[in-house]
C-alpha cells in the first residue's frame, strides 16, 4: 500500500491516507469517498502529475487559493470586478468563471460573495438538493479572486437579450423567466438572504431548458420584510424591461400587447412594495401561474432564441 496513491472515485485527485479506513471528502472536487477507495501505482501517478505540470510555469496564469488558472476568454467587466472564463492548470483541469477584483474595489467584497453562496449551498436547507444546482457554486477564494463553477448551457445575461429584441420579448417568455427568478428568491429568502440588486445584467438565461441563473450576490443582505420586498419589486421591473421596447422611457411602460392579467400583476408587483412584502415570492409565483393560465391557457413549452426570434 506504501507504493499506492489513493484517488477520488469522482475526479481522480489524490486522497489522504485516512481514506483507507473512513469516508473522506476530496479536497479537489468536494465529493465524499467512502472506503474502500481506488488506488494507482505511486510512480505512475507521480509521472502523470509531472507531465501535466510541465510547462505550467511558462503560462500567463491567474492564481487563486493555491491553484493556477489559464485565461480562456473575458466575459464581462462590472463595477467592482472583471469576469473571465479560465481553466485550472494541472493534471485535473476544470473550467471556472473567475471574478477578479478591480483596483479600488471595496475590500472583502468577493469574500462576502463567497460566504453568501456557500451559505446558499447548505445541504441541510429545505430544498437544497434542487436549488443548490440553480445557484452559483463557489470553487475557491483567493486574496482578490473568486472561482465559480461554469453553469451548463447558459447563453448570456438578459440585458444582452434585450439588445437583440429592440421591440421587447414575447410575454410568454417573460412568464417562465419571472417564474424561475421567483422560485430561487423563495428559496434564498427562506434561507435568510436577499439579493438586493436584481436587474437584467444579473440574470443569466439558459434558453434550451428555460433556466435563469441569478448572479451578483456580493451585495446580499440578511433577509427582512423590506429587503425581500425590494427583491420582488426589482424582479418585476426587470420583467417589465424585457417586455418594453428599448425606445421606451425609464422606467419602462407596459406594452398594450401584454395580456391584462399579466400586465396587472406586473404593475402591482413592481409598484407596491407593501403588497410584495405581504405576498412573498412563493405566493407571487402562484399568482403568476394563475395569470398566465388566464392569459395563455394551459402551459406549453415554446422554444426561445436569445439572439433573435425563430
Amino acid at each position: 500500500m506504501d507504493n499506492a496513491v489513493l484517488i477520488c472515485r469522482h475526479c481522480g485527485a489524490p486522497l489522504p491516507r485516512q481514506a483507507r479506513w473512513r469516508a473522506v471528502s476530496c479536497a479537489y472536487c468536494g465529493a465524499l469517498n467512502a472506503a474502500p477507495v481506488k488506488s494507482v501505482d505511486a510512480g505512475l501517478f507521480k509521472a502523470a502529475w509531472q507531465r501535466a505540470q510541465a510547462g505550467a510555469a511558462d503560462v500567463d496564469a491567474i492564481a487563486c487559493a493555491g491553484s493556477a488558472y489559464r485565461l480562456i476568454a473575458p466575459l464581462a467587466t462590472g463595477e467592482h470586478a472583471r469576469v473571465v472564463l479560465a481553466q485550472r492548470i494541472g493534471a485535473m483541469p476544470e473550467r471556472v468563471v473567475l471574478k477578479i477584483a478591480l483596483d479600488g474595489a471595496p475590500a472583502g467584497r468577493l469574500r462576502r460573495e463567497h460566504e453568501v453562496l456557500t451559505a446558499l449551498q447548505d445541504p441541510l436547507a429545505a430544498g437544497a438538493a434542487y436549488f443548490s444546482q440553480r445557484l452559483q457554486q463557489p470553487v475557491a477564494l483567493g486574496a482578490d479572486t473568486l472561482a465559480l463553477r461554469v453553469p451548463s448551457g447558459f447563453w448570456g445575461s438578459l440585458d444582452q437579450v434585450q439588445a437583440n429584441y429592440p421591440d421587447g420579448v414575447d410575454a410568454r417568455h417573460v412568464v417562465w423567466m419571472w417564474r424561475r427568478i421567483l422560485e430561487v428568491l423563495a428559496y434564498a429568502h427562506a434561507a435568510g438572504w436577499s439579493h438586493g440588486r436584481l436587474h437584467p445584467g444579473h440574470l443569466l438565461v439558459q434558453p434550451r431548458d428555460h433556466g435563469i441563473l441569478i448572479i451578483g450576490w456580493a451585495g446580499a443582505t440578511a433577509a427582512g420584510a423590506a429587503s425581500c420586498a425590494r427583491d420582488l419589486q426589482q424582479a418585476a421591473w426587470s420583467m417589465r424591461a424585457m417586455l418594453a421596447p428599448q425606445r421606451d422611457a425609464n422606467p419602462p411602460g407596459m406594452p398594450a400587447a401584454v395580456p391584462a392579467p399579466l400586465a396587472s400583476l406586473l404593475r402591482r408587483a413592481s409598484e407596491d412594495a407593501a403588497w410584495c412584502g405581504a405576498t412573498g415570492a412563493g405566493r407571487l409565483d402562484e399568482l403568476l401561474q394563475a395569470a398566465a393560465a388566464e392569459a395563455f391557457g394551459a402551459p406549453r413549452f415554446i422554444d426561445f432564441s436569445p439572439a433573435r426570434e425563430t
